[in-house]
């Protein structure tokens, strides 16, 4: 057996390739940096970090993105030697091609592909052609929403032909994710409706012609847990497909879990694994007749590992884990020094600013139950600096210290939509001590903060649960560390421990 999630925490809009024995999974990043997150495995059921595909403000302009807004789903392919990722900048409007030899880069500059639309792919046909969709158009003469797709050039961007509709929705709003598969002398087109929420679903439609007309399958949906009202699992959604040397498929898509009696999770949209099986008349359907389940039959003969302890070493670049960062970051604002095991951070405005560029460096919430740990240097703070939970800017947790006559102030501070207060204070005695150990306590409905083991607050979950926000909201909890107006040395690392 293995167990879903594949990929724990937010990450979701999974897009998967297979290289020379190893798949590689990118999911969305939206308003935080790097943009596109890369992931690693050789048994399809241990992932590890990889690297990320835009690692410069060259090639990511997040500059007052908004929260949820910034980079969306991405599908990565590779063919003749050359990864290729297409995503959309959501803040800016248009999609963008990227290439490299290697999954490590050096990419290639963004090439523009299309003003409008979302969720781009590529399919690349036995002939070498490559064929773009994406969504988000309206057919001039039907009016219809649906798939629009075109010949085009990956290296530069450039169409080949008229960019038309292929295919409209299968009877859903929210028509959207395509990707194209061949077999058996069809096209086979994979989209996800009804949103990404409980009522997320994936259709599958047939062509002899990738251009269409299509045909929708007469089993839709072929992935679907709307009606699983008291599944752990829900709105499963967004997949892609891969077939395995051996002939098998697997389908990865996006889903979510509850961490309470009521359908609300704070890890946002995780990446989970089913394998696909094919009708007698040729159509796919992933996991058991549409359904999928935490623990599944193992699709390799592999031991799935649980990595209960991710640290953050500072001995080791930063770009080695799977770190986030808001907007547009500062490089001088994250200054490690590897010999000395300590990560400076320069906090130049208030964490909560809107469209702000916060210093805080943070990893992805990984289970509902864990630990977050830090190490702050006290003899040299300036300003505040401390730990967070964060889900947006308006949505967050932090516990911040501050030096204040010869006392450490800790203060916790909760921000829901717009409303912020002070809810509790401890203060310490600042004469004597070097540092300070600040921990996280995350427990399925609540979040505690503790400075030196003894606890200042502890907050519900519902603050951070996607569900409780106003508006859209696409991503997950994240813990990190954070600095404002000073500069603030966080000492060894970071440590994030499942429970």
């Amino acid at each position: 057996m293995y167990r879903n999630p594949i990929i724990s925490g937010f990450n979701p809009d999974p897009s998967i390739c297979y290289v020379d024995g190893h798949y590689y999974i990118v999911t969305s990043t939206f308003e935080y940096f790097p943009g596109v997150t890369i992931w690693e495995s050789t048994d399809l059921v241990n992932w590890s970090y990889c690297d990320s595909v835009l690692k410069t403000p060259e090639t990511l302009d997040l500059d007052k993105s908004p929260d949820s807004l910034g980079l969306y789903a991405a599908t990565i392919r590779h063919h003749d030697g050359r990864f290729y990722v297409v995503t959309t900048n959501k803040y800016l409007k248009f999609n963008f091609v990227v290439s490299s030899e290697s999954i490590h880069g050096p990419w290639t500059a963004p090439a523009f592909i299309w003003k409008t639309g979302i969720d781009p792919s590529l399919f690349f046909t036995e002939d070498g052609r490559c064929f773009y969709t994406s969504n988000g158009e309206t057919d001039p003469y039907t009016k219809a929403r649906g798939i629009f797709g075109a010949f085009m050039d990956p290296s530069s961007g450039k169409m080949l032909e008229e960019f038309r509709p292929i295919a409209e929705s299968c009877g859903g709003h929210s028509t959207e994710a395509p990707h194209i598969y061949f077999r058996g002398g069809y096209y086979y087109l994979i989209i996800a409706e009804g949103g990404t929420g409980m009522g997320h679903h994936v259709c599958v439609l047939r062509s002899r012609d990738i251009h269409g007309p299509y045909e929708k399958c007469p089993y839709n949906p072929i992935l679907s847990h709307a009606e699983r009202k008291g599944h752990e699992i829900q709105c499963t959604g967004h997949a892609d497909l891969l077939e395995l040397s051996d002939g098998r498929w697997i389908a990865v898509f996006l889903g979510t879990r509850r961490n309470t009696t009521v359908p609300a999770t704070t890890l946002g949209r995780e990446t989970f694994l089913a394998p696909v099986t094919w009708t007698e008349d040729g159509w796919p359907i992933i996991g058991n007749d549409g359904k999928v389940e935490i623990e599944m039959e193992d699709i390799l003969p592999v031991q799935q590992k649980d990595q209960k302890t991710l640290f953050v070493d500072f001995r080791k670049r930063l770009s080695d884990f799977p770190l986030l960062k808001v907007r547009a970051p500062k490089n001088d604002c994250f200054v490690l020094h590897n010999d000395e095991k300590k990560l400076i951070l320069v906090g130049e405005e208030d964490i909560n600013t809107p469209l702000g560029h916060p210093t805080f460096l943070a990893l992805r919430q990984n289970s509902f139950s864990c630990k977050f740990k830090t190490e702050l240097d006290v003899t040299t703070l300036e300003g505040t600096a401390g730990i967070a939970a964060w889900l947006r800017t308006d949505y967050h947790y932090r516990l911040g210290i501050r030096k204040n006559d010869g006392k450490l102030s800790c203060t916790l501070v909760r921000h829901v939509h717009d409303f912020e207060a002070r809810t509790a204070e401890l203060e310490l005695d600042a004469d004597g001590t070097s540092s300070v150990t600040l921990t996280m306590e995350v427990r399925p409905e609540s979040y505690s903060f503790h400075v030196n083991g003894n606890l200042v607050d502890t907050c519900s979950y519902a603050g951070l649960t996607t569900s409780c926000v106003l508006g859209n909201c696409f991503t997950g909890t994240l813990l990190g560390i954070y600095a404002e107006h000073g500069k603030a040395t966080f000492l060894e690392g970071i440590t994030l421990e499942k429970n």
